[in-house]
């Protein structure tokens, strides 16, 4: 509404109260109540049209009830007595607040209103599907979404149950499960269904009582994940197929690379080996060496991924399998020439687990250490006790790892850049050594300060007895 508008119809107003007043003087004294009619219409002023109306009719309604209905004193200040000019001052004072209230008032109005309207055009554009239930599952809210979908509008739903509208038998013990579980547990709730050939997921998330802290409603939100389902339903199976494809080449990869080790062992045993010889079959030795690891690793992974790994559970000396894996790193330290240096407590620290499996593990991350540190450095290796667990820490000075690689360095085929990359591997040394200590009830984490500051990996398995 133009401002002008507001303004003139702010004196229309005030000029109704005015004319009011003057009808009523034969019903009043001429000089008594002389804001009667004023009150009213400034309110109305200020409600409908504004602050700044309001304010200037009540200015008006002032001047008109000075003029017209209060007697004048000469000599008096103001020509009006005390009382009267108290009186006016009051009034005065009284319809400024109620100008200034209710502009307030209309302004929250307006503000609610508008959030209501915006409120209605998101849950109605939304693509989601809202809805609100009470404790007898009936719905006391639905977004537009739902019309989309079935046809129906909203209004259709409110105060109905699934059954009542309809909704497979099936389907419908689903959701009131769902709904039930909610409200006794007092949590959300996922779950997933079919409905007219599409693929629906709904997470459905309790609302409290603010005063007894009980749920009151459920809140729902549905989304229509057909395509989502669909592509993870083929990445599913092209995981599926990749896992096939690793475990047939690793499969096929043995008795090959059986056949070169047992030749080089035989050439090795050779009298008549020159010293050229010799160097070029220990090259090929710990390469053929590297490859069995690489190829034991990768069929480890594949049996682990698809359940078939099967890990003995017997009580074994954690200082003993940690000697075994640091002597089974011994020729890539020499060759390397770092020292491994060893700590643990000198009382006897137990786990129940797989000794070949640990031995693997602890053998993994130190091989990983050593490679990754530079010629003449230190890789330590040390237990500890932590409370009820174990801890097995493996700390190198090498190329170190980013912040952000940190969650995902133990995820299949991720390699670490820093300096990491430009080593040999598949990138499945860590992966492997995650669904180990998993598969024995730990836990395995890493940290580091940053590229070219090193890395710690550390391992927490239950102690034996706990």
């Amino acid at each position: 509404m133009p401002t002008w508008v507001r303004y003139a119809a702010g004196i229309g107003l005030w000029a109704i109260g005015w004319g009011a007043r003057v009808a009523l003087i034969g019903v009043l004294p001429e000089q008594g109540f002389p804001f009667l009619t004023f009150f009213p219409v400034v309110m109305i002023t200020a409600y409908l049209f504004g602050i700044g109306p309001g304010l200037m009719c009540a200015a008006l309604s002032v001047g008109a009830a000075y003029v017209s209905f209060f007697p004048h004193q000469p000599g008096a200040f103001l020509l009006l007595t005390q009382g009267d000019l108290i009186a006016l001052l009051f009034f005065s004072s009284i319809l400024v607040v109620d100008c200034l209230i209710l502009h307030w008032l209309a302004r929250s109005r307006q503000v609610a209103a508008q959030r209501e309207r915006d409120l209605f055009e998101i849950t109605n554009n939304s693509p989601d599907i809202l809805t609100r239930f009470d404790r007898e599952f009936r719905h006391l809210f639905v977004s537009g979404a739902i019309e989309r979908l079935t046809g129906k509008p909203p209004s259709e739903f409110l105060g109905k149950t699934n059954a009542e509208l309809g909704m497979p038998p099936a389907l419908c013990e689903q959701w009131h499960a769902s709904l039930a579980q909610v409200f006794e547990q007092a949590r959300p709730v996922s779950l997933k269904f079919e409905y007219d050939g599409q693929i629906f997921a709904t997470r459905l998330v309790p609302e409290f009582n603010a005063e007894t802290g009980e749920v009151k409603s459920v809140l729902g939100v549905t989304r229509d994940v057909t395509e989502v389902d669909r592509h993870e339903r083929a990445l599913e199976a092209n995981d599926r197929l990749k896992d096939q494809l690793l475990a047939t080449v690793a499969h096929e990869l043995r008795n090959p690379i059986a056949t070169m080790s047992s030749g080089i062992h035989v050439l090795e045993r050779e009298p008549a080996l020159s010293d050229p010889g010799h160097r070029a079959l220990g090259a090929m030795r710990r390469q053929t060496q590297q490859m069995t690891r690489l190829v034991g690793d990768l069929m480890d992974l594949t049996r682990i991924r698809a359940h078939l790994l099967t890990i003995t559970h017997e009580e074994v000396d954690l200082c003993q399998l940690i000697e075994s894996a640091v002597e089974s790193c011994g020729e890539l330290s020499r060759q390397k020439r770092v020292q491994v240096n060893v700590h643990w407590p000198e009382m006897p620290m137990s786990v129940m687990g797989d000794s070949g499996r640990l031995i693997q593990v602890f053998g993994n991350l130190l091989t990983n250490a050593i490679k990754f540190s530079p010629e003449g450095a230190a890789v330590t290796i040390a237990a500890m006790r932590s409370g009820p667990f174990h801890t097995v820490a493996v700390t190198d000075q090498g190329a170190g790892i980013e912040h952000d690689m940190l969650a995902t360095v133990f995820e299949p085929f991720v390699q670490a850049p820093a300096g990491r990359s430009q080593q040999t591997g598949l990138g499945i040394g860590l992966a492997l050594v995650k669904h180990l200590v998993e598969a024995h009830g730990g836990e395995v984490w890493a940290t580091s300060a940053g590229p070219g500051r090193g890395a710690e990996f550390f391992v927490q398995l239950p102690a034996a007895g706990r």
